[in-house]
């Protein structure tokens, strides 16, 4: 029998040991001595007893390829503090007034969201309200206690039967406002560029608003970031603004399912797969963000993490829940601010600072 034979014989063996002993335990001395005596064998044979062992090859070429990359970057939290979408009878932690939202902003900040996405509300109904007065009375004490804050403000001053609520004629004012009593009350804006329906309207995303109000916001200096709830949203940013050069480097695009009736998060693997599907369909020169609805926005979210992006939004605006499998509800925007900055230092990344966020976004203060 040569080396290679025998080597192969002994791990037979060992297989059919293992069973026999259980099985047959009168047997278990006999069997054992003469795998013993082979086993010395064969180390003789291919002087295994003083030759290094060097590792098997296929574990080499594996195990040590170079450092995945993907993942090696800072990554900037958003908390998106109340929004448009729910109330106090879907969630009763909900805030509504300037001070309840600034609190949560202020909360969120302190467990690492270096921005903030804020919409302002009726503090005795709850129906979004949206005049720059309110604003600028949630704003303050934001600055105030976090004065390196990247300020995300949602502008759109009322809607607009044939454009929706993202038109030019809707957020230049609030702009215009904001920028008299300081940039620091608005660096960047969102920018939806994708067509739904939501209730009592209809949003109407079309090529001659999209330009002109991107235009006008960047003359002004605030950056878009464009929420892309479907593919159509990043078709529509790559051939309105990105190929005809209009959209200043670097684009600002964030991934958005499970809201505004896009496109669902569940049942898994969907919004897993969709997910990936969009963010292949990103353009170069790129910050890709995510602000991922509904139930199963926690799981989405790390996988987010995973795929590299550079922004992930979490919050009340885009979830009820805490987890997809538990009714918990949120009950503190800080509680998911910290969720998801523990598991992405957990996953190895570092969790960016203000000053960080805005060279990213290419902004200033």
């Amino acid at each position: 029998m040569d080396v290679e034979t025998a080597s192969w014989f002994v791990l037979s063996t060992i297989t059919i040991t293992n069973f026999s002993i259980q099985k047959f335990p009168v047997q278990k001395y006999s069997y054992l001595t003469k795998l013993n005596s082979l086993t010395k064998y064969l180390m003789k044979e291919k002087k295994m007893s003083t030759k290094k062992f060097e590792g098997v090859y296929w574990a080499k070429m594996v195990h040590q390829q170079p450092p995945n990359l993907v993942m090696d970057k800072k990554l900037t939290v958003v908390a998106c503090v109340t929004g448009a979408l729910f109330s106090r009878d879907q969630n009763p932690n909900q805030p509504y007034s300037p001070k309840e939202i600034a609190r949560e902003a202020i909360e969120s900040y302190n467990e690492g969201a270096s921005m903030v996405h804020i919409h302002t509300r009726d503090e005795k109904t709850g129906w979004p309200a949206s005049n720059a007065e309110l604003l600028k009375e949630t704003l303050d004490p934001i600055i105030d206690e976090c004065p390196d804050i990247v300020l995300a403000p949602s502008v759109a001053l009322g809607f607009k039967p044939d454009e929706g609520d993202y038109s030019y004629e809707t957020v230049s004012p609030m702009v215009d406002t904001l920028l008299g009593w300081g940039s620091k009350y608005i660096q960047t804006t969102i920018f939806t560029p994708v067509s739904y329906v939501q209730d009592h309207f209809v949003n109407l995303a079309t090529e001659e608003n999209a330009v002109k109000t991107v235009r006008y916001l960047q003359n002004k200096g605030v950056k878009p970031e464009f929420m892309c709830h479907n593919w159509e949203a990043i078709a529509n940013a790559r051939e309105w603004l990105i190929k005809p050069g209009i959209l200043e480097k670097p684009y600002f695009l964030s991934m958005g399912p499970g809201m505004h009736n896009a496109t669902d998060t569940y049942p898994d693997p969907w919004g897993y797969l969709y997910l990936i599907g969009m963010y292949n369909m990103m353009p170069e020169d790129i910050v890709i963000g995510t602000s991922i609805g509904g139930r199963n926005w926690l799981p989405i979210t790390v996988q987010a993490v995973m795929l590299g992006v550079d922004f992930v939004r979490v919050g009340m605006e885009d979830a009820l829940w805490m987890y997809p499998h538990k009714k918990e509800l949120i009950s503190k925007n800080a509680h998911a601010v910290k969720k998801i900055v523990s598991i992405a230092r957990e996953l190895g990344r570092e969790i960016a600072t203000p000053n960080e966020t805005r060279k990213t976004l290419g902004i200033k203060l």
